[in-house]
């Protein structure tokens, strides 16, 4: 009786670490390695989208042109509403900024700014208004959206580390790195998310 017992007692052991291993092999982060080339492809690629996004937006038709008064590519008066951009960007829809984006930033990360980007009010002069439009011809552009004062950010890839806490599915990095306009290196931390197949930035990276 007492060696069953004492067999069933060590089964039950050997499954117990067998399942925590698994545990941990499961959970465990991934090697810098493994993924640098990715983040750092995501990292390069936000640095666009954070002008689009945050800082001067894209080109438009300013108001007092020639072709602006002359064309109206603008709505609302002069203090308020949206001008039209330009033809010669890189994007002439919001389903053309929306597909960029979502090459490089995880879902969680879009939801939290594409109301205010696309999905709210429409007219007005509060910087809480859309900051795009489209209607079936024109991509437009809040005058009155809030811009930050952006200045490029380099990083100093050759210092990237995965630091706790970290998975294989979430992974937080610090990174070297400093602005344009600031030179003085400092250390940064940044966030991906493994949805979908693939790593993406879950984390502001201006």
């Amino acid at each position: 009786m007492i060696r069953r017992y004492c067999t069933a007692i060590l089964a039950f052991v050997l499954v117990l670490i067998l399942s925590l291993s698994m545990m941990s092999c499961a959970s465990k982060a991934p090697d810098i390695s493994e993924v640098k080339e990715r983040f750092v492809y995501l990292i390069e690629e936000s640095k666009e989208l954070n002008v689009v996004f945050f800082g001067t937006g894209l080109p438009v038709y300013r108001r007092g042109d020639a072709i602006s008064d002359r064309k109206m590519v603008y709505f609302d008066d002069e203090l308020t509403g949206y001008d039209r951009v330009m033809e010669n960007t890189d994007y002439l829809t919001i389903d053309e900024i929306k597909a960029s984006a979502e090459l490089v930033f995880s879902e969680d990360y879009l939801s939290d700014f594409y109301e205010s980007a696309f999905d709210g009010i429409m007219t007005g002069s509060s910087s809480a208004y859309v900051r795009f439009y489209d209607d079936t011809e024109w991509l437009y552009q809040n005058v009155n959206a809030t811009v930050f004062a952006l200045s490029e950010r380099i990083y100093d890839y050759s210092t990237m580390n995965i630091i706790d806490p970290s998975s294989d599915t979430y992974v937080n990095i610090s990174v070297e790195s400093y602005s344009l306009a600031d030179p003085t290196r400092r250390t940064v931390y940044l966030s991906f998310v493994f949805e979908n197949g693939n790593w993406f930035l879950d984390t502001p990276s201006y």
